[in-house]
């Protein structure tokens, strides 16, 4: 007959009687449970606090920033920007643009076919102006900012576009999300951005309630000197990224004239 494992286990490691737990008495698991409660809450209360401390912090980054763009009166910039329209992604497109408070814009594309648009708010029956040249043609057009002919191709109207926007579009997720509790900081720290020193800020947005945000997740870059944001990339729930967009070259306050924002400017091709 063949012997058990346990027979042919060497003696020194075979257990001499079955194994228990030591008993602890009442009044010593009472003190452990309660210390692990109390640990526990401890933690609890400093994750709660960090957070706080955290939310506190970028709603003071915010104010900043309202207050730094308080101060803008006109800036030029180069301005980068990809798209997602009608889940496509579209190619990055690079634009001159100058902008003026508080609301004249000028934009230039700056590769491929000459193209510009023109937009004062009150002038022009609130009609863009629009060049473009191509197949030998050189047109130029009255458009609605809004129309579907501007809108071709583009998430958002012209209108819409700048620190500005960002600006805006910040005031309006930041505050409602901390109040709701439905934002998670992912990243608020010190971070390069195009070459230059920025505070990176990235969130995610988790609503609930029925309530919506302009996105899932958000990236936005702030740079420290003006601090104005001039960086922001935005995705869905699922991660998919809906637009990117980013400032260089910028100059603040230059002192933009009427003229920048005239189709008689002899740099223009209107």
């Amino acid at each position: 007959m063949k012997k058990s494992l346990l027979q042919n286990t060497p003696e020194r490691f075979q257990l001499k009687r079955p194994f228990t737990a030591p008993h602890l008495p009442q009044r010593t698991v009472t003190v452990l449970v309660v210390s692990f409660i109390y640990v526990a809450t401890l933690c609890l209360t400093a994750l709660t606090a960090t957070a706080a401390d955290r939310n506190e912090e970028l709603l003071a980054l915010l104010a900043s920033v309202e207050a730094s763009y308080a101060k803008v009166e006109d800036y030029s910039t180069r301005f980068l920007k990809q798209e997602r329209v009608e889940n496509v992604l579209l190619p990055e497109e690079a634009i001159f643009l100058k902008f003026k408070k508080p609301s004249k814009i000028y934009m230039k594309w700056i590769n491929g076919p000459l193209k510009e648009a023109l937009y004062i708010e009150g002038e022009n029956n609130e009609k863009v102006v629009a060049h473009k040249d191509g197949t030998g043609l050189s047109l130029t057009w009255n458009l609605s900012p809004t129309g579907s002919t501007l809108l071709a191709g583009n998430r958002h109207p012209i209108t819409d576009i700048g620190f500005g926007f960002i600006v805006n579009l910040m005031r309006t997720i930041i505050p409602m999300a901390v109040e709701h509790r439905e934002i998670e900081i992912i990243r608020l720290n010190d971070a390069p951005f195009k070459g230059r020193p920025a505070i990176v800020l990235e969130v995610r947005l988790t609503p609930k309630e029925g309530r919506k945000y302009y996105a899932a997740h958000i990236i936005c870059y702030i740079d420290k000197e003006y601090l104005l944001p001039v960086g922001i990339t935005t995705y869905d729930e699922k991660e998919v990224l809906l637009e990117d967009y980013s400032y260089t070259d910028v100059k603040i306050n230059s002192g933009l004239t009427d003229m920048d924002f005239s189709k008689e400017n002899p740099d223009y091709d209107f």
